[in-house]
């Protein structure tokens, strides 16, 4: 109950759907910064207990946290969890994690992710965040998920741009605000 008070009660609100970017939450209450500590400060031990527990709140924030402290090690169980897309909501975090680790084998994870679930044939999950992370990662959008039938199921579209560009937007916000920073 502790590590949920400390790591997860605090932080899922403003980590789902990047809410912390909104104007109502314009950090008043200091959630960038109490947001970059907690990444900084939870161990790794911790971020593994809530990735095991079958609940999205602590998922998000745990892949929230691994992708803003750049935690490679939980890139393999990252990718496991975002392919087995269990439960709603978690799965934009895994996609931050991934697009904020970078590289190849990131890279490779989200196109797997992509491949499964693209056409959408009625599953409408992830595959906005995932597109705009690979394209993150990338430099720029992958050609072969741009194909607008891949995105269509009946009468309800998604537009791949749309993800390309708000995860782009996310990533600005996270640079300007300090949140992330270069290696370099």
């Amino acid at each position: 109950m502790a590590l949920r008070n400390t790591f997860v009660r605090p932080f899922y609100l403003s980590l789902l759907h990047a809410n912390f970017r909104r104007p109502d939450r314009a950090d008043g209450s200091g959630i960038r910064q109490a947001i970059v500590n907690a990444a900084n400060t939870i161990s790794d031990e911790q971020i593994e207990r809530l990735l095991i527990e079958r609940e999205w709140r602590g998922r998000l924030c745990a892949a929230w946290f691994i992708g803003l402290s750049k935690r490679t090690r939980f890139v393999n169980l990252i990718g496991k969890l975002l392919l087995a897309s269990e439960m709603v909501y978690s799965g934009q975090g895994y996609c931050v994690a991934l697009g904020l680790v970078g590289g190849e084998h990131c890279a490779g994870l989200l196109r797997s992710y992509l491949n499964a679930y693209l056409p959408l044939n009625g599953r409408v999950y992830n595959q906005n965040w995932a597109i705009g992370a690979l394209a993150h990662i990338e430099a720029v959008p992958a050609p072969e998920f741009l194909d607008q039938t891949l995105w269509r199921h009946g009468d309800y579209f998604m537009d791949p741009q749309n993800g390309i560009e708000e995860f782009s937007r996310i990533i600005s916000y996270l640079y300007q605000n300090h949140m992330i920073h270069d290696a370099s």
